[in-house]
């Protein structure tokens, strides 16, 4: 036996609006002035769908109203659909609010419908947005069910056919001229309707009706264009109220980056990096952050701890109206393996300290220090990328060589510092000398540029070049780490 599930999500924008203060009446409103969604306060106060705005305005005087985007519906539809993909393969859009599931190939895996909904109604509550459903033994039957809030979760025929019978005309997709001409021959429910016979109804109305109730019945079939996953994440939260500090913008950030970590766990994922983007009412070109972790983060913690450190160094223009997160691409996630007989922790990991002291500090403000095979002092280190080590460096040299003959990674010289000063400074203390001398001539090996290099030790415990000149005067030349 078929069996569906039909998820109606009948407050989208509504849902996906910034949390709000307690008690804030919200509702959209489309291009005929008529509410289309409205959230709980605001269904308290006494409004309902399809009222016009100056009922509404008069029943309530603080609503905050919003228009109906017809792309962001869709958008917000298409972003529920890929969450839930990874737990159902068969999922169809039936915009601007609903979703097809089919739970035939399902339920095996599940162990049973009870399991699947257990599963199911898990992610649905950490997306946060409200939904009312039902099952069918077709699609169009659980659509029609679904959108009378009966919440029927079942898989027995006989009782769902039963619902489907009692079921009004007007929970049908038929036309609103078609149901008025069978309400005036006393057909007031689908069991009525469907207890004609085929060949009258073709006769006296018109082929939609036969072709709507071969579907609904199963007797037609109905294809569904099911989605595929998309390879990335893309998700767009409007601010109620437009936000000046960019502390304040945590709130959204966080179910944004919340959204994301459950898509990433889902698909046991990482992600390096994300493109935050700070959008504004008056039309201004976004603002577009680039945050990258150089590790790769899968935990809203981690990542909203990166996004803050970006946005502390940001100075807004005028307030963000709301945030984008975008994430081209998912790397898969390796386990991490540790000694077996280390009982320290660490609570970053080194390419999660440099994925925070760049956000902090910019890409480009940090760097290591390495030894280079040169007997100048001046050229002794060079700055490369953090973490970058002579083995990433053979293999870089390896890959650009096209994979030929190995090349031999840089030796430095033994005993040079790691810190060279920016000009030497006069040794103005007393050390201890503990080898050398190793003779250096920069300029040509000219005698009067003659320089002869101690390693020493001051009393502060500080490993030092020295140098002596050929008039017997010392100076600090560089630091050992």
């Amino acid at each position: 036996m078929a069996l569906y599930l039909y998820l109606q999500l009948p407050s989208l924008l509504v849902d996906c609006v910034s949390p709000l203060p307690a008690k804030v009446p919200l509702a959209v409103a489309d291009a005929q002035h008529r509410l289309v969604q409205l959230n709980a306060e605001a269904a308290a106060r006494g409004i309902t769908l399809g009222m016009s705005l100056g009922t509404a305005a008069a029943l309530c005087a603080d609503l905050q109203l919003l228009p109906y985007q017809t792309e962001r519906q869709q958008q917000l539809l298409q972003s529920v659909a890929q969450q839930l993909y990874q737990l159902t393969a068969d999922i169809a859009l039936d915009p601007p609010d609903g979703l097809y599931l089919r739970l035939c190939a399902m339920l095996r895996l599940y162990r049973g419908l009870n399991g699947y909904w257990q599963v199911l109604y898990k992610a649905l509550q950490a997306l946060g947005y409200r939904y009312q459903f039902s099952c069918g033994t077709t699609p169009l039957a659980a659509k029609c069910l679904a959108r009378q809030q009966l919440n029927l979760l079942s898989a027995d025929s006989t009782g769902l056919s039963a619902a489907l019978k009692r079921s009004p005309l007007v929970a049908s997709e038929l036309s609103l001229p078609l149901q008025q001409q069978l309400k005036r021959l006393g057909i007031n429910t689908l069991g009525q309707l469907l207890a004609l016979a085929p060949a009258e109804l073709s006769r006296r109305f018109e082929p939609e009706l036969l072709s709507y109730l071969g579907r609904l019945n199963g007797d037609f079939y109905h294809a569904l264009n099911y989605i595929q996953p998309a390879p990335g994440f893309s998700r767009y939260i409007e601010l109620l109220y437009d936000i000046a500090d960019t502390r304040v913008l945590t709130a959204p950030l966080s179910s944004l980056l919340q959204q994301l970590s459950m898509q990433l766990k889902q698909r046991d994922a990482l992600c390096y990096q994300l493109q935050l983007s700070l959008h504004f009412r008056s039309g201004r070109p976004a603002i577009v952050l680039a945050v990258g972790s150089a590790q790769g983060e899968y935990l809203p913690e981690r990542w909203l701890m990166l996004c803050q450190l970006q946005l502390c160094r940001l100075k807004l223009a005028e307030p963000v109206s709301g945030l984008e997160l975008n994430c081209d691409d998912f790397k898969p996630r390796q386990a991490q393996t540790a000694a077996l007989f280390d009982n320290s922790v660490a609570t970053l990991s080194p390419l999660q300290l440099v994925s925070l002291l760049e956000a902090r500090l910019g890409r480009g403000a940090i760097s290591s220090l390495s030894l280079q095979n040169q007997h100048l002092p001046e050229l002794a280190s060079r700055r490369q990328p953090p973490l970058w080590t002579q083995q990433s460096q053979h293999q870089k040299q390896q890959n650009q060589s096209g994979g030929g003959a190995a090349l031999k990674p840089v030796i430095p010289l033994a005993l040079r510092p790691a810190f060279i000063l920016p000009s030497p400074r006069p040794l103005t203390e007393p050390v201890e000398i503990t080898s050398g001398p190793e003779r250096l001539c920069p300029n040509g090996w000219q005698l009067a540029a003659q320089r002869d290099y101690f390693i020493g030790r001051n009393r502060k415990g500080q490993w030092l070049w020295l140098y002596r000149t050929v008039s017997q005067q010392w100076f600090v030349h560089g630091l050992f780490s």
